[in-house]
């Protein structure tokens, strides 16, 4: 705490000048996020739709590059546009509490002009640099630096899985390299002040911070953590004693009559200290860096209106719209259960995945849906596998298509401390029917798959799928538009590995989306399109609760039990303070 302290005394009106730097902070956040946000979105979808492009992949970056060059160029626009957005951010709040400190009493016309002259007198190859930049302080978003505008530079949790349990040299690699860009990061945290205050070219300012900086890269860290620490104890405590209060006053019979208007103060008493703690956090990590920052920055001194009209009205609304969300919140109004589904057919190791064995023990769970994957053998039949090869399961590095649908089923396979063999689809699909157990079946887009692949499965399992009111899924764009075309009546559901360009123009019923970078805005989007999304897979509770607050419509899990267990919890069983509970473990870190 004598850290802070010190902070303190160099800026001795902090506490006097908070209710400002919340106004800055306020005023930023909802300009990012109710104007430029979906300006951004909108541009995204617009160019997509004028260069009648469906969806945004890794799986058709080629094709658009060499097919759709102004759809490509459009985008890349968009992502510089989005640079200086973060740029334009970052720079205000910079210079909005040097002119706090300073004592000097700006408008926001003032503020406007100091933000477009460093904008825009910003040299061609600093974009390049900033651009590497905000993407190495994305560590720092809990540590206050977070931004809106940022919050999909996320690593989606398949790819970290696939590098650290598949791949773990790799994995060692990447993370001591992200260590190197962390530390060059905490080195470099001085050139945005440097350049804007100093009025440094970037190439002094980065000579500048790393001189600054030297010696002190732990102290700098130590700081931030620290700031880190302090805060979430404030918040747990708080937190703490006002869901503990909230259980009190329902174990106390005579109180029972008012603890729903407890449980809405207490809840609109957390998220105002959770927006609080936010406000003060990022305050102090700004202070922070300009503590280390000389300024030649020339502030006019004018008197300006302080609106307190507009905070009035604006602080009324919020706590009024907490008050509203509570209320629905605690008589599950805004909240639906979700789907529960199965992921490759197991819960919690009960078997081999995409087997008829834990196919049986999965469904005696009774989720809404199984899903499992389907590939092509070597005479075109199908079989019920997830990689690749056969060197996971079995041990064997060759691929399913290279094998005949005899030869997988008679080849034994391991996982979970259980054998058994591989499945044909046939089997699989009628085992799953003869148990009345709904199948969500992915088609997977691997290499040995023939041209006509989803014609074959189509013409040989419509019938049968449509009896099992089963869906398809798939991360081909090309497999579900001729899934569709084929089955019209058999639902299905387009996978997205990441949520980058908002939602894909598609004939998909609903999405599949990796969890992520799965938010509520992509959801709302859906839904005005009449779509469901799933989250594909979210395995511990914090993840659960996180993607049933933000309207999943169905879970795809490892862990059915647990996510059975959550719902159960969330919309049967729970008392408000146990919904507070819930609430709270899913709640943003305050710092974002």
């Amino acid at each position: 705490m004598g850290i802070f302290a010190e902070y303190r005394r160099q800026n001795s009106n902090f506490w006097r000048y908070f209710w400002k730097y919340s106004q800055i902070i306020i005023l930023i956040q909802l300009i990012v996020n109710f104007i430029l946000i979906p300006v951004l979105n909108f541009m995204a979808n617009g160019i997509n739709r004028l260069g009648n492009v469906s969806y945004v992949s890794y799986s058709n970056a080629i094709s658009l590059i060499t097919k759709k060059p102004l759809v490509v160029l459009g985008l890349l626009i968009v992502l510089m546009i989005l640079l200086l957005m973060v740029f334009a951010q970052f720079t205000l709040m910079l210079v909005s509490f040097q002119a706090i400190k300073s004592h000097a009493n700006l408008g926001w016309w003032d503020y406007l002009k100091s933000v477009s002259k460093n904008l825009f007198g910003l040299p061609f190859k600093a974009f390049g640099f900033f651009l590497l930049y905000f993407l190495i302080i994305t560590p720092f978003g809990s540590m206050g630096m977070s931004s809106s505008l940022l919050n999909k530079v996320k690593i989606p949790q398949f790819i970290l899985d696939w590098l650290f349990q598949d791949h773990l040299p790799v994995g060692i690699l990447l993370m001591i390299a992200y260590v190197v860009i962390f530390y060059i990061g905490l080195r470099w945290i001085l050139v945005l002040p440097s350049m804007i205050f100093e009025n440094k070219s970037i190439k002094t300012a980065i000579i500048h911070s790393w001189h600054k900086t030297r010696g002190r890269t732990l102290y700098y860290l130590g700081v931030f953590l620290i700031l880190v620490a302090v805060l979430s104890i404030v918040m747990s405590v708080s937190t703490g004693l006002l869901i503990a209060a909230q259980s009190g006053i329902e174990h106390i019979s005579f109180l029972k009559n008012i603890d729903f208007t407890t449980a809405v103060i207490n809840m609109t008493a957390i998220q105002i200290i959770n927006y609080a703690t936010s406000i003060y956090g990022s305050s102090m990590v700004v202070l922070i860096i300009l503590s280390d920052t000389s300024t030649n920055y020339f502030y006019p001194n004018r008197n300006h209106r302080s609106h307190k009209w507009f905070w009035g009205i604006l602080g009324t609304v919020v706590i009024v719209s907490f008050v509203g969300y509570d209320s629905l919140y605690f008589n599950n109004w805004l909240l639906e259960p979700p789907l529960t589904i199965s992921h490759r057919g197991v819960d919690d190791g009960n078997g081999v995945q995409n087997t008829i064995q834990s196919l049986r023990a999965t469904s005696k769970e009774k989720p809404d849906y199984i899903e499992m994957d389907v590939q092509e053998t070597k005479d075109h039949q199908f079989v019920v596998y997830h990689d690749n090869t056969l060197k996971g399961l079995a041990g064997k590095n060759i691929r399913p298509s290279q094998m005949t649908l005899d030869e997988l089923t008679n080849t034994e396979i391991h996982e979970n401390g259980k054998t058994t063999h591989i499945a044909s689809f046939d089997d699989y699909l009628q085992t799953a029917t003869n148990l009345n157990q709904k199948l969500l079946v992915e088609l997977k887009q691997v290499s040995g798959n023939k041209k006509d692949f989803v014609k074959l499965f189509a013409k040989k399992y419509g019938k049968r799928l449509i009896a099992n009111k089963a869906m398809v899924h798939s991360l081909s764009y090309n497999y579900i538009e001729e899934t569709k075309d084929l089955l019209p009546k058999t639902k299905t559901s387009y996978i997205l590995p990441f949520n980058l360009f908002g939602v894909p123009i598609t004939n998909a019923n609903d999405f599949t989306m990796e969890y992520t970078t799965l938010n509520e805005s992509f959801i709302d989007s859906a839904h005005l399109q009449n779509k469901k999304v799933f989250a594909w897979t979210p395995n511990d509770d914090e993840s659960m609760d996180r993607m049933i607050f933000i309207g999943s419509d169905g879970i795809i899990t490892d862990n059915l039990n647990m996510l059975q267990g959550e719902i159960k919890h969330l919309f049967k069983k729970s008392s408000y303070s146990d919904r507070m509970i819930a609430y709270v473990t899913q709640m943003q870190n305050p710092f974002d």
